[in-house]
């Protein structure tokens, strides 16, 4: 019934997103009652994201860090199953110094790329926790110094024979963060020589830069579609678009139909839950995701909603937020849909794409159906209104 129900809802949600200030987009999302749903043994937390990869032999994986543990579990993303469970060391000869957050990326079961946090290496290994390789970037050949590599996605990305590393605005510039840091880094993992790109962030606020949200406002993901970084940073309308082998940049349009006015929260400091309260209300942006099938992007808009007194603004966050919107892009990132969830039914930190099919997870926290055993994502179809389903 609870499935039924979802299906109706976002049926109705998506019609009424279509013809939102009479704009009328050509593709939807069709809500499908099909589920993939994968077991959580009572030692593993819900992830806060997670990631896919698709192996040379066709095989594809779901992966995600436990908690804060040094551990990677690794699921078959049609059947459920858990292939394994990843425990690495973190002091010894084999270890992964100081163990890891976020800083993560596999290819397939041979070769898992870590960032360690205690060090600026990046550990190659397997689904054994052999550390095969370690490959510093601590210092690049021009003498620029890269921070940790701890983001949520899109942390590493393999193109001719480098591995590139996304990267924070970097405070050991001091007064000049802005203009010198760098969105890329890549190692070449042939010669171990890494460079930094010429590649600075967007224009963003000095006040909020240097205040107290400057974590905030500069905060982005970004996916990879074979050719180039396409960011989604939280507060600015635009995608930036990079591609690391020409270095060039390209900004384009991107701002939702739901949001009026982009602004970063300004926090001065006090109580932490009131600026969490205000997060969870205020318009942003969040992931982006590529579907080479359909040479499709969706990116998560976090439209502005007023929270209920006694939703705890944090545990929301963990679900991504009370209620959010997909907006679809084609392949010149020209928006051609969006669509609007129901609330509190749709974890948006938690969707991947296979097969040319979305997947969402019903894992949120005010979802009635929500379950700390398992882990459910529900498929949405592509439809082009013209064509039908894709």
């Amino acid at each position: 019934m609870i499935r039924i129900l979802c299906c109706f809802w976002v049926a109705i949600t998506l019609f009424c997103s279509c013809s939102h200030n009479g704009r009328n987009y050509s593709f939807l999302l069709h809500p499908v009652d099909s589920f993939l749903t994968y077991a959580l043994d009572s030692d593993v937390k819900m992830p806060l994201f997670i990631r896919t990869c698709t192996s040379s032999d066709g095989k594809e994986y779901l992966y995600f860090q436990n908690s804060y543990l040094p551990e990677l579990l690794i699921y078959d993303v049609h059947n459920g199953s858990l292939v394994n469970k990843n425990v690495f060391e973190v002091e010894g000869s084999n270890a992964v110094k100081g163990g890891f957050l976020n800083g993560f990326m596999m290819s397939d079961c041979e070769h898992i790329y870590i960032a360690g946090l205690a060090d600026c290496n990046l550990y190659e290994t397997d689904t054994t926790g052999y550390i095969k390789k370690r490959m510093n970037y601590a210092v690049t050949s021009d003498g620029y110094k890269p921070v940790g590599c701890f983001k949520e996605n899109g942390t590493f990305q393999f193109l001719n024979g480098k591995l590139y590393l996304t990267q924070s605005l970097n405070w050991q510039l001091g007064e000049e963060v802005m203009e010198k840091s760098s969105l890329l880094c890549c190692i070449d993992t042939l010669s171990g020589n890494t460079t930094s790109l010429p590649i600075a962030f967007p224009a963003i606020d000095e006040h909020l830069v240097r205040g107290a949200a400057s974590s905030l406002v500069s905060e982005y993901k970004c996916c990879f579609d074979g050719h180039r970084f396409v960011y989604s940073f939280a507060y600015m309308d635009d995608l930036l678009v990079v591609d690391p082998i020409a270095c060039s940049v390209e900004y384009k349009q991107g701002k939702s139909q739901y949001v009026d006015n982009i602004q970063c929260p300004s926090y001065q400091g006090g109580d932490d839950q009131v600026m969490q309260r205000q997060i969870c209300e205020s318009p942003s942006y969040g992931n982006i995701l590529y579907d080479s099938d359909n040479e499709i992007y969706y990116r998560i808009v976090y439209i502005p909603q007023e929270v209920e007194a006694g939703v705890e603004a944090l545990t929301l966050l963990r679900s991504g937020r009370k209620q959010f919107s997909i907006q679809i892009f084609d392949k010149q990132l020209t928006m051609i849909g969006e669509h609007v969830f129901p609330p509190y039914t749709y974890n948006s930190r938690l969707c991947f794409v296979t097969k040319g099919k979305l997947y969402i997870s019903t894992n949120h926290v005010m979802n009635p159906d929500y379950s700390d055993d398992m882990l459910s994502f529900q498929m949405f179809e592509l439809v082009d209104k013209a064509e039908g389903i894709r």
